[in-house]
């Protein structure tokens, strides 16, 4: 065996270098983290933050951390969005505000019901929103008025048959009932 003075210096080195490298990364990233911080506090918020966010400012240093780090997101996103869609926006959420709380529970069960959908099914339910907001307005009343007038078992027999059926037999269902109410017209 060699004496320990034979050893490269090299291999002595190499471990010290890697440790400097590592360092010198995690200090050059320090800033990128600074600037991702949360804010803290309602003051913390850029104008523009609060501006978009002033339905929080009441309970925002409440706020779980999470819970500000994704509004602060879509603070910013809204920021960076056209006039147009951040009015498209604020008009939704004016209208969320009016709804009653019953009616806000009912919909955040959809919500959730629908994020836990397979894409494709996610992709049927857009498809057919889709399909009832291209129909006339008298046609859309018609079948919001027909729904709600069934008894609650009737609802449930009809969902299931229009689930258990293949796109191709859902449309041409649909295509009936059209056909049906233009018939009575």
């Amino acid at each position: 065996m060699k004496p320990i003075f034979f050893i490269k210096p090299m291999l002595l080195i190499k471990p010290m270098v890697l440790k400097l490298a590592l360092l010198l990364c995690f200090l050059s990233a320090l800033p990128l983290f600074a600037a991702g911080a949360i804010a803290q506090t309602w003051n913390e918020l850029n104008p523009q933050q609060q501006k978009v966010l002033r339905a929080f400012e009441g309970k925002w240093d409440q706020l779980p951390e999470l819970r500000r780090q994704r509004l602060m997101e879509k603070a910013d996103n809204f920021s960076n969005l056209k006039p147009e869609q951040q009015q498209k926006i604020l008009q939704r959420f004016e209208h969320w505000k009016k709804l009653p709380p019953e009616e806000k529970v009912v919909l955040r069960k959809r919500y959730n019901n629908f994020k836990n959908l397979s894409p494709d099914e996610k992709a049927e339910v857009r498809k057919r929103v889709e399909w009832f907001q291209a129909l006339p307005d008298n046609q859309k009343q018609e079948m919001r008025k027909r729904w709600r007038s069934m008894d609650p078992e009737r609802r449930e027999r009809m969902r299931e048959r229009f689930r258990n059926m293949t796109p191709e037999e859902r449309e041409a269902a649909r295509e009936r009932m059209i056909q049906k109410r233009q018939d009575r017209n």
